[in-house]
């Protein structure tokens, strides 16, 4: 997060706080002042009897009768009853308090960063460089003109340690808003080796998922990553874990688990099943009831987990679930009625690399970017061409054919996440 943006975030914050301070002293200051009315009131009616039985009698009569008037008032004791309470304003929640945050940072957007917010990119992509190894005046005005939600680098951005710390460092200063900084190669250990972590690559069982979740989330961490674009859930030969949806259940699950623990946020991918889509479009026979029984078992249990903030959606067709070879990453059934619906996922939807053969052969990179927001993804993934999807998609708002509140749903669910630490430091302040 930029100093610009941190600054005028605690300001937000500190003018929280002084508003509730504001309701705690006026509900002070109004017991106080129904108090005093109670006094006056009582005052002015021992005054009001005693001109009442000193009317029409002598001087003297009147002398005596306010004597055993005061005689009378002083022998009785003046109860004064204890007005109700006026109760103090109730502390807002973690829930409220991230609503809050959330609403404030996009209300101040502008519809063309709300829109750029929505996209995962290369830095090559970013900043039109043929290999990204530093972040300077280039990815400045990059940034400035396109506020991108994600960048993801794999191992041609790396050299070494200090290079990608600083690298990293650098890029997520220049952003107006929060980053996510990913990567999605350390299972294929070609991210691993570049920068020499001796990473497990034998996933035999739970405890060594969860090893070796650690090991890569530690290094992410430290280096100035904060999303790992795994575990991979197929449940194949070439998938990562095997061929066993059991065995591939409980390592996902562990998996999952450590890099959460260690402050990394997860992508399970592909959803509903992974296919090969780079270079073509893979049609997938397979019925909503052989699905549920497979593949969306193990989703549904690391969405239960809580772990898993992202899905990423497959590029594949189901066209027994779809009813037709719409790809999955920009079909409705498949993101809402299923994911949603079925499985009960309220995190991020990511689309596939929407430069996969499987979308490219058919569809424009802003057809894509339109036709994926419309069917209920938050996040576009490797668009073709980043400019056209980006422009293509901003038309569409801009025009009416997708709506702001739409576009807001998704940096909703972005946004609570990439907050979540800091509505916990506010928590604890507050």
């Amino acid at each position: 997060m930029s100093r610009l943006e941190e600054q005028d975030f605690d300001e937000k914050r500190m003018a929280r706080r002084n508003k509730r301070k504001r309701s705690q002293l006026i509900a002070y200051i109004s017991l106080a002042v129904v108090v005093i009315l109670i006094v006056l009131a009582i005052v002015f009616g021992v005054v009001f009897i005693k001109s009442l039985l000193g009317g029409g009698k002598t001087a003297a009569s009147s002398e005596e009768a306010g004597d055993e008037a005061a005689s009378l008032e002083s022998s009785q004791e003046i109860v004064i009853e204890t007005p109700e309470a006026v109760s103090e304003p109730e502390e807002m929640s973690e829930e409220d308090i991230m609503d809050e945050v959330v609403s404030d940072v996009i209300d101040t957007m502008p519809i063309e960063d709300k829109v750029a917010g929505l996209f995962i990119v290369t830095p090559e992509q970013l900043t039109g460089v043929a290999t990204a190894v530093k972040a300077g005046s280039g990815t400045q005005d990059a940034l400035s003109q396109y506020a991108v939600g994600g960048i993801v680098y794999s191992a041609k951005n790396i050299k070494s340690e200090d290079q990608i710390t600083e690298m990293l460092s650098t890029t997520t200063s220049m952003s107006k808003y929060p980053l996510f900084t990913m990567v999605s190669e350390w299972g294929k250990g070609a991210i691993s080796s570049s920068i020499g972590i001796d990473e497990i690559v034998d996933y035999t069982d739970a405890e060594a998922a969860s090893e070796n979740g650690a090991i890569v989330a530690a290094s992410m961490y430290k280096y100035g990553f904060n999303f790992d674009l795994s575990p991979n859930m197929d449940i194949t030969e070439s998938g990562v874990f095997g061929t066993d949806a059991e065995t591939v259940k409980a390592l996902t699950a562990s998996l999952s688990q450590a890099l959460r623990s260690e402050g990394i946020w997860s992508c399970a991918y592909s959803f509903p099943k992974q296919g090969d889509t780079s270079s073509k479009m893979e049609q997938i026979d397979d019925s909503t009831e052989m699905l549920a029984t497979g593949e969306y078992s193990l989703f549904k249990n690391v969405i239960d987990d809580g772990n898993v903030t992202a899905i990423m959606i497959s590029n594949s067709s189901f066209p027994n679930v779809v009813g037709d070879n719409t790809p999955a990453s920009l079909s409705s059934v498949i993101i809402e009625d299923e994911l949603r619906g079925v499985l009960g996922f309220d995190g991020i939807v990511i689309t596939g690399a929407l430069d996969d053969g499987a979308i490219t052969e058919y569809y424009t990179s802003d057809q894509a970017a339109v036709m994926a927001i419309k069917a209920g993804a938050d996040m576009i993934y490797l668009p073709e061409d980043f400019e056209t999807a980006y422009n293509g998609l901003l038309e569409a708002v801009n025009n009416g054919e997708i709506s702001e509140e739409r576009i807001t749903e998704s940096l909703s669910r972005i946004y609570r996440i990439k907050y979540a630490d800091r509505v916990e430091e506010i928590t604890k302040e507050s």
